[in-house]
């Protein structure tokens, strides 16, 4: 492909992010599978200007304007200080450019002219975000939102049921794949260049599994142990689920459930394949209630829907789908799911509440008004710490905090 062609298959995957239907990296994965001619270097420069306008996306549109075709140009001028010409030949529109600029576009190109050079902000959030985020990093706010600005590494979930980690990270090695240890999850790989993972026999016979380091330490902070009787609350598609499904050794029972049904559906297949045995899916109760569990479970695990401002590395588009009517129903909802999760826990027991948002009304401020309306249960330290960050861990941003029942 063209470099011109590269900026038109980057503007057509915009245009469809933009409508907010899908998550970004579903659309370019889609993108690719659609337009086989396109090689690896050609995905992946493509991809490379996807992200970079996302993540920046607030400091382009506001040195331009909003449209797909006007932040490429952005990051054009802004982001790679291509000089003008340059960029007006990119949109010639002859074979596979994109069309010509016209009148308006070429006013907004004569303002990123005039702003390319200047130093831009170490970081780009939506301006009623900003009060959450100072208060949640304080002094270091400007760190906190460069590292979440930054692209995410490839981190694996070794299944342990399977392999150790050792054992992994020679098989993947074998098939051309090198990897250094988590420095902080026993469990975790980290994958050095870029590969596709699932593509491999070590994914598709169970021995590894995409997952971020911070998800596999919020699921080892749970501490499950064999013969526990657990329940995953908010289980999605599993990804947790299994975790800790192997760090219980295939002994005792989890219990996963989720309100989507269809993302439920998804852990079925990923069972077989972990060759995890003590999972029993469960479908979500009109009523929300789980009256067969009640003082039952030694763990209930609530990954709560939340903003994912923990995870804006790798989904930037999140930062600017986020309203604050959204994050006022999600508080709601956060707090309704910890009323009903209160109950499953039997004394001596805990509940496990995590979020992959770094947001203190989505974090402190749940816990705290629980704990004020739940006196019987109390705060128990986490192995992590409350608190993971791209800034601190090197993972995405994670709140985890264990509350214990008292007996």
């Amino acid at each position: 492909m063209t470099p011109a062609a590269r900026i038109a298959a980057a503007i057509e995957i915009i245009e469809e992010i933009e409508q907010g239907l899908k998550p970004a990296d579903d659309v370019v994965r889609q993108w690719g599978r659609s337009h086989r001619f396109a090689g690896s270097k050609d995905r992946r420069a493509i991809s490379e200007r996807v992200y970079a306008v996302l993540r920046r996306r607030g400091l382009y549109a506001a040195a331009g304007n909003e449209t797909p075709r006007a932040l490429v140009m952005a990051d054009l001028v802004l982001g790679e200080g291509q000089a003008r010409d340059d960029v007006v030949a990119l949109f010639s529109g002859e074979g596979h450019a994109p069309a010509p600029l016209d009148d308006d576009e070429q006013a907004v190109l004569s303002t990123l002219m005039a702003a390319s050079g200047q130093d831009l902000p170490a970081y780009d959030v939506p301006d009623f975000l900003l009060p959450e985020l100072t208060q949640a990093f304080g002094a270091d706010l400007d760190d906190a939102l460069a590292a979440l600005d930054r692209p995410a590494p490839v981190d694996l979930r070794v299944n342990t049921l399977k392999v150790s980690r050792e054992e992994a990270a020679t098989i993947l090695a074998d098939a051309g794949i090198d990897t250094e240890p988590t420095p902080h999850s026993p469990i975790g790989l980290r994958v050095k260049g870029s590969h596709l993972i699932t593509g491999t026999q070590a994914y598709k016979q169970g021995l590894v599994e995409p997952m971020d380091e911070g998800s596999q330490l919020a699921a080892l902070a749970v501490e499950a142990e064999p013969g526990m009787q657990v329940l995953d609350m908010c289980a999605g598609a599993g990804g947790k689920t299994l975790a800790i499904a192997a760090a219980m050794d295939n002994s005792g029972q989890i219990y996963a459930t989720d309100t989507d049904a269809r993302r439920l559906g998804n852990l079925a297949p990923r069972m077989k394949r972990a060759g995890a045995r003590n999972i029993q899916p469960l479908p979500w109760p009109q009523d929300a209630s789980f009256e067969a569990l009640n003082g039952k479970c030694d763990r209930v695990l609530l990954d709560v829907p939340c903003s994912g401002s923990g995870s804006w590395r790798r989904h930037p588009e999140q930062k600017w789908r986020v309203t604050p009517d959204d994050i006022e129903r999600l508080t709601k909802t956060q707090s309704a799911l910890l009323r009903s999760a209160a109950p499953l826990v039997k004394p001596g027991g805990r509940l496990v509440y995590i979020t992959c948002s770094v947001l203190p009304a989505e974090n402190e401020a749940r816990i705290d008004a629980f704990l004020e309306a739940h006196p019987d249960f109390a705060p128990h330290s986490t192995p992590t710490g409350p608190r993971l960050a791209p800034h601190t861990h090197g993972t995405d941003g994670f709140f985890v905090v264990q509350l214990a029942r008292v007996s």
